[in-house]
């Protein structure tokens, strides 16, 4: 399949994303931990290199799920099962602030329910088509793969932000109930170039593990106002950071805005496939700065001294994927919800107020 994508052209703006090597990362490498946190202050992207998972099966679950007839997939939407699991038909979302339609379908599958890690009190889905049924085993195996590299980052991370030791890697243990999943999309051939297929938004979880063969991702840098292509590299996954790992680190780190757009060029008459892991904090985490609040004993503290209670990353990520929904389309402060915090900007209308809008590591001196 890769053999027939048409070169990724050479005449459109291409984001300036640094490049991490896994294995030396993993091996603690301290200038690939220099470059993964500098990534991550400035940018919330980077390409990782040797990263040893295998999403070739994916892509080709990709194809087998989206070649169903319409009724089959239905029988899976998620918008009728109460989860965040399942089909989601072409339209169901929208990308903009008149509401306008989105153009991808995509298929999640659940974290929990591969592993088959016990969800008390709540069914997690149960509920698939028999090609995503026969594949378990094999998606078991990427979801575990993924999750190596989100705890090498978040290990990373949490040494080089000098936390205490192991503090970010409990808050996101594989054996443990999330949210994460794994999910395929499919977006037909678009024309014109630039037709937005999923709105500008900041991730809802912790780290974003995606495989692209297609250009169409566009990422809006920090200081720019101007849309750039993150070019698809077939011997890297890109990364980027979401907006839970951002409020667990204080805002020291940085959640890129992003969207998807048809693809440039000749790569535009292609059908669009990616595929993606998200990862999430465990379903109980509070979601606070853990410099402040690295205990549940402070969260508590925290709690019962402002009256406040502090959303889990399971209310947070049900709550931002309800916003995206066209039934919850009201006007433009929908479209405000829908994006995330980053978007929370005043210097997107006045640049003299960036720098007080980096993230805390990076403020300018």
């Amino acid at each position: 399949m890769s053999n027939q994508i048409p070169p990724f052209p050479s005449d459109v703006p291409v984001a300036d994303i640094a490049t991490v090597n896994f294995d030396l990362l993993a091996q603690g490498d301290p200038e690939q931990a220099q470059t993964l946190l500098h990534s991550c202050q400035n940018y919330g992207f980077f390409y990782l290199s040797n990263h040893h998972v295998d999403s070739h099966f994916m892509f080709n679950l990709a194809d087998s799920v989206f070649s169903l007839p319409l009724d089959e997939k239905l029988k899976y939407d998620m918008g009728t099962t109460g989860h965040y699991y399942g089909y989601k038909r072409s339209g169901a979302m929208f990308v903009d602030d008149k509401g306008t339609k989105d153009h991808s379908e995509f298929y999640n599958v659940s974290k929990d329910e591969v592993l088959a890690i016990p969800q008390p009190g709540k069914t997690v889905t149960g509920h698939h088509p028999q090609v995503v049924l026969d594949r378990f085993d094999e998606l078991k195996a990427f979801m575990k793969s993924c999750h190596k590299i989100i705890y090498t980052i978040t290990t990373s991370l949490g040494k080089s932000l000098d936390l205490p030791a192991g503090l970010l890697e409990s808050l996101h243990e594989l054996g443990k109930p999330s949210v994460d999943q794994a999910r395929v999309t499919c977006a037909p051939p678009i024309r014109p170039a630039e037709t937005i297929t999923l709105g500008e938004h900041t991730d809802f979880g912790s780290v974003t593990v995606l495989f692209n063969r297609l250009g169409g991702l566009q990422v809006l840098a920090p200081n720019k106002r101007d849309w750039e292509y993150v070019r698809p590299r077939p011997d890297c996954a890109v990364i980027n950071l979401g907006d839970s790992l951002i409020k667990l680190l204080g805002g020291r780190l940085y959640s890129a805005v992003h969207r998807v757009v048809a693809p440039p060029g000749e790569q535009g008459n292609c059908m669009r496939h990616s595929v993606v892991y998200f990862s999430r904090p465990n379903s109980s985490v509070k979601l606070r700065d853990l410099f402040q609040y690295p205990s549940d004993e402070d969260v508590a503290r925290l709690e019962k001294s402002s009256d406040e209670t502090l959303l889990n990353a399971d209310e947070w990520v049900k709550q931002r994927a309800h916003n995206w929904n066209t039934a919850q389309y009201k006007g433009k402060e929908s479209y405000k919800l829908s994006r995330g915090t980053e978007h929370n900007r005043e210097w997107e209308s006045d640049p003299t107020k960036l720098d007080q809008h980096r993230p805390k590591a990076v403020q300018a001196v």
